[in-house]
């Protein structure tokens, strides 16, 4: 059992070790090529917020399931990812949107949150 225990965590470090340079590697493009990196797009947030497939199949119907109801949707994000705070969530849902895909239901949501947070004198 030592060594299954062993090669697990072997196998652990080398994934961490992989996320650390994809990590790395996406910083590295991004202030060589700041120009092209102004829309960033679902596949850079993947790997920005370390995201699974199992996560972005329950974004996915997170969002196709949006009710109008923002403070449900943070907290059904939340329970998905503790990761995915409000500003990650609507970061996200802009890089959806950004790689053209649900546009419709992304930018509904995003304009939601933009009627809400403005400020009235």
């Amino acid at each position: 059992m030592q060594n299954a225990d062993k090669k697990y965590q072997e196998l652990s470090d080398e994934i961490e070790k992989i996320k650390f340079h994809n990590r790395s590697l996406l910083t590295l493009l991004g202030l060589l090529n700041e120009d092209k990196m102004e829309k960033t797009t679902i596949y850079e947030a993947v790997v920005l917020f370390d995201l699974s497939k199992k996560d972005l199949r329950e974004l996915k119907t997170l969002i196709m399931d949006y009710s109008g109801n923002n403070f449900a949707l943070e907290q059904k994000a939340l329970l998905i990812n503790p990761v995915l705070t409000r500003d990650n969530l609507l970061f996200i849902i802009k890089s959806f949107v950004n790689a053209e895909m649900f546009i419709k239901r992304g930018n509904e949501i995003l304009n939601n949150y933009d009627s809400r947070t403005i400020i009235k004198d």
